[in-house]
């Protein structure tokens, strides 16, 4: 594909809405200047929204860590350096938009997924063809991310075992913050049908990210405070899932990485939050 077809494709993407006027979540107080989000007494706002400040290093590259969008956690294993940290937020937080204004993710999870994916290819990632299969796991006690583990264990190789407890952290972490959470939950249907991407990255020997693309889809009903708190009862749980290993050619990108910088205008801070070190 060439240079020239990828920035009409940019260009075509939707901008990110406006960050809501409103808290989405009555009641809880917002931070002065950035609507809808919400702040605890004594709290640092860069701390409860998950930005940190200026003067602070945002993000240590010898650490695993991870951030938070819309029904979506990127985990970054340690080695994966800060820029390709954000080239991942930044592709992954504009296609999603824009598939979400044209697909239900949940009841049209196949053509979603397809765009979703087709999208990031001609952003320069390398992509397989979309596959969405039903599963059922037949066990009980199942949470977030147990089943985001499950479905994705035969493409994590070596990565496997430290994505486990890693998994855990970054949902356990989102409970923690408020302002995670509502980052997290911004356009949930809490304690119905429940969409999510938990995808791992991790740094190729040859400087680029790579990362399993983890989109699943379930009926958490069983929790009426939505899938971060939801543990099922039941012997068997279905789910729809797709996912694929896939890498980011590094040159293609860097060719794009500023357009996709103005479509997003800096309203990512609006969608994105940092989840702290996994110590």
């Amino acid at each position: 594909m060439h240079i020239q077809d990828r920035l009409e494709f940019l260009d075509s993407l939707p901008a990110l809405p406006v960050a809501p006027a409103k808290p989405e979540y009555p009641g809880v107080p917002t931070v002065p200047g950035i609507p809808g989000v919400p702040t605890k007494p004594g709290v640092p706002v860069d701390r409860e929204i998950g930005i940190l400040s200026d003067d602070e290093t945002p993000i240590d590259p010898g650490k695993d860590s991870g951030t938070v969008g819309k029904e979506m956690v990127n985990i970054y294993l340690a080695g994966v350096s800060e820029q390709n940290r954000k080239d991942v937020d930044n592709c992954k937080l504009l296609v999603q938009n824009a598939a979400d204004k044209l697909y239900d993710p949940i009841n049209e999870m196949f053509e979603w997924y397809t765009y979703y994916t087709s999208s990031l290819a001609k952003l320069g990632w390398i992509t397989q063809t979309a596959q969405v299969k039903e599963q059922i796991i037949k066990q009980s006690g199942l949470t977030m991310d147990v089943v985001a583990i499950y479905v994705i264990q035969s493409l994590l190789g070596a990565n496997a075992k430290s994505l486990v407890e890693l998994s855990l952290k970054a949902v356990e972490g989102i409970k923690d913050n408020e302002g995670l959470i509502n980052i997290y939950n911004r356009s949930s249907n809490v304690g119905h049908d429940a969409k999510f991407d938990m995808s791992p990255v991790w740094q190729t020997d040859h400087g680029a990210p790579m990362m399993v693309l983890n989109c699943n889809s379930l009926d958490v009903s069983e929790s009426t405070t939505g899938i971060l708190w939801w543990k099922s009862k039941k012997q068997e749980t279905a789910i729809k899932t797709a996912a694929q290993a896939v890498y980011l050619n590094t040159d293609v990108y860097g060719a794009l990485r500023d357009e996709v910088l103005k479509k997003l205008a800096g309203a990512g801070k609006d969608y994105l939050g940092q989840l702290p070190d996994f110590g």
